[in-house]
């Protein structure tokens, strides 16, 4: 190659080709195509039609296409600075958790008559009831329902934050699908995925994972106390007397 384009690189035009055919095969200023034409046929600086360029070995090497993600807007692209990435949706959910929190009484009325019951039977069983009164057993259904609805509900509020932010503008963001974990996924993938797109909106997975940690110091707690009432019923009622 001895043309220029006046850029300090080789204008397009055929030239003796590299991989050794003794032809002249077509350079479009940037690469090889996979165009070749017996040197006496050549036109100088006719362009052919492209055609995509196949992969090669030896001498000449075809250029390979280029990988997922290094194309032009395969990037996710970054909102504009001042867009809102709060909406009420996501601090709902948020928030969630610590409505079911506030359930942890229902779901333990009536506990300590339900481990009377089974001692006082002898661990033959607790009955159709479990020794439960019918408020424990409609106080601990209560919980039930509302911890499904709670669950639900979360699902629901992660479809439409997912609308809200791509009507703003958000590419791509955290799918609402991960809502059917039960777990803080949702507002922590969604958190960084947002940080992603605008520098910001990263507070709902801190509020999430201070609530998880909360979550896990009650869970101690109402362990270390159910087992303490266990202790203390089994001494009562000389049932394996732990007492020395």
């Amino acid at each position: 190659m001895s043309q220029t384009d006046g850029q300090g690189g080789t204008a397009a035009g055929w030239y003796d080709d590299p991989a050794g055919s003794g032809g002249l095969r077509w350079w479009d200023g940037s690469r090889w195509s996979d165009h070749v034409q017996p040197a006496q046929q050549a036109a100088p600086q006719q362009a052919p039609q492209q055609q995509p360029a196949p992969q090669a070995s030896g001498q000449y090497a075809y250029p390979a296409a280029p990988a997922y993600g290094s194309q032009p807007g395969a990037e996710p692209r970054r909102v504009d600075p001042g867009t809102p990435v709060y909406g009420p949706f996501i601090w709902i959910i948020t928030l969630l958790p610590a409505l079911s929190l506030l359930l942890l009484p229902l779901s333990f009325t009536g506990f300590e008559d339900m481990i009377r019951s089974e001692m006082q039977s002898g661990g033959t069983g607790y009955g159709m009831t479990g020794g439960l009164s019918g408020g424990a057993l409609l106080a601990q259904s209560a919980a039930t329902l509302f911890g499904w609805l709670i669950y639900g509900a979360g699902v629901v509020l992660a479809f439409f934050d997912r609308k809200w932010l791509l009507a703003r503008g958000f590419d791509r963001p955290f799918h609402w699908a991960f809502a059917f974990i039960p777990a803080p996924v949702y507002p922590i993938g969604r958190s960084i995925v947002v940080r992603r797109r605008s520098g910001r909106g990263i507070a709902p997975m801190w509020v999430s994972i201070g609530l998880l940690a909360l979550s896990l110091i009650i869970g101690i707690a109402v362990t270390v106390w159910i087992f303490s009432i266990t202790i203390g019923m089994m001494n009562s009622l000389d049932y394996g007397s732990f007492r020395s």
